[in-house]
């Protein structure tokens, strides 16, 4: 059922001139604002037209320096720098010496507009020693360079900002308020000081310490963010997970981050990312990182050699695993390992980055060609081996010439033989000096293995390379 409701119409008359005293209002004000656009300049037909032209100019990627010859020009590069035209424009030396010829004294519109294009873009400005002068030389002609406006335009203003941030242990947005930057939020000079302010966060974490910084760290537009006037902010996060880290041993997570950042260190120092990154780190630092990542690589060896060993028909390679394992493993635990070299089949290079993101493995090669199979490169302090899975053979040698191919990073494609019979060949021919043995992965190889060791002068602890059984025969054997 319906319930209507009985409402007696309302009537109710409005007089015909209610509005006029609004809109009397609202004419006077249009007519004031249209005043003050026409004293502003960027109201008058002669500043459309010298728009338009800039304009023209800026689209046919023309020289916008010749393109300023008045005062209304620059009105006009003051407002294409507020949209998107202003990616056309170059902030240079050259173009603020032509706006000092027509003004010394610019105006406010065209300094504001430079100044919230120089926080925009920051570090992504091509001259921004250029841009910070002229702002700094301009609004101290202007009145309005404050201690605060001359530490942000200073050279170094996002790090300055963080370390306001924590000398006075104010909360960032606070500071931002607190140094007048709260309008320029979004910008990439807010975004650098406030991945710099990050890094503090850092510092205070214990070694191993799991955080969500780390995950923030790794994006590109975070690591390669300006820190200060010849580093990156990837720099410093290198430096500091790096130090803090133990050296003989560092968790995934925060060797993830290393990676992401700089990638390998063990390639050619002629390397694009080596230079990047590496070059501005300390050895000491770099030496710490090679020592994790020989861990990695055999990690990486042994579960590639795990995953052959679980497959039909390859029982004997996994009789094998576990002494390979226990011989490698112990090479690690003694700290005998200098230095390594990953060599993977395609196979094995799909394999794990099925466990692995490709941005967090270590520099690897492939062994290609026929037969191929995953090989490792060992140096120890008195020897250099080459393991590999499968029935390779276990390839000791005391010397290596420096043209080995085990030290070719500028190439990454091998053939198995090139890094088994064809380097001992190799050494051979130019050296006079092959393999001091190659042992065959059957019977007690490993006891062979550390025999040749031992006498090559490596300081092992044979009860932690071998079985106990091979161990007692090694003693008995007069290895000690």
């Amino acid at each position: 059922m319906t319930a209507k409701l009985r409402v007696n119409q309302l009537q109710f008359d409005l007089p015909e001139d209610i509005m006029t005293s609004y809109c009397q209002v609202m004419q006077t004000n249009t007519e004031q604002v249209l005043k003050l656009a026409q004293r502003s300049g960027t109201g008058s037909d002669k500043f459309k037209q010298a728009y338009q032209r800039f304009i023209g100019v800026l689209r046919q990627r023309g020289d916008i320096e010749q393109a300023l010859n008045e005062p209304v020009d620059l009105r006009a590069l003051a407002v294409a720098l507020k949209t998107n035209n202003a990616m056309n424009i170059k902030l240079c030396e050259k173009l603020f010496r032509k706006i000092d010829d027509i003004r010394s004294r610019p105006s406010s519109l065209l300094l504001e507009a430079v100044y919230s294009y120089y926080l925009k873009q920051y570090d992504k400005l091509g001259d921004l020693r250029s841009v910070e002068a002229w702002l700094r030389k301009s609004k101290a002609a202007r009145g309005e360079l404050d201690q605060y406006t001359a530490q942000i335009l200073g050279g170094e203003g996002p790090k300055w900002l963080a370390e306001t941030c924590h000398i006075q242990q104010i909360d960032f947005n606070a500071c931002v308020d607190q140094v007048g930057l709260n309008n320029y939020i979004s910008g990439r000079f807010l975004e650098s000081a406030k991945n710099i302010y990050y890094l503090e966060t850092l510092r205070q974490l214990d070694p191993g310490e799991k955080h969500e910084m780390l995950i923030e760290v790794q994006k590109k537009e975070v690591f390669e963010s300006r820190y200060a006037e010849e580093s990156l902010l990837g720099h410093e996060v290198l430096k500091i997970l790096i130090s803090r880290a133990d050296a003989r041993q560092i968790p995934d997570h925060w060797m993830n981050v290393i990676i992401a950042i700089a990638g390998d260190p063990r390639v050619s120092i002629h390397n694009e990312r080596y230079i990047r990154w590496w070059s501005q780190i300390p050895q000491r630092l770099i030496a710490k990182v090679r020592g994790w990542l020989s861990k990695l690589d055999l990690r990486l060896f042994l579960e590639a050699l795990k995953d052959f060993s679980t497959q039909p028909g390859k029982e004997e390679l996994k009789r094998m695993y576990p002494s390979r394992k226990q011989f490698l493993e112990g090479l690690l635990k003694q700290e005998l390992v200098t230095g390594t070299r990953l060599f993977l089949t395609y196979e094995a290079e799909r394999y794990i980055k099925k466990h692995y993101k490709t941005e967090h493995l270590p520099s690897y090669s492939i062994v290609d060609g026929g037969s191929p199979k995953p090989l490792v490169y060992i140096s120890l302090n008195d020897a250099h081996v080459v393991e590999g899975t499968h029935s390779c053979y276990f390839w000791v040698y005391e010397r290596l010439a420096e043209s080995a191919v085990v030290f070719n990073y500028n190439k990454r494609k091998f053939t198995y033989r090139e890094l088994t019979v064809g380097l001992n060949e190799r050494m051979l021919r130019e050296q006079h000096e092959g393999c001091y043995t190659a042992i065959q992965h059957n019977g007690n190889w490993q006891m062979k293995a550390a025999i040749a060791l031992k006498e090559l002068g490596v300081n092992i602890d044979a009860s932690m390379l071998l079985t106990k059984a091979d161990y007692q025969r090694y003693k008995f054997a007069g290895h000690l």
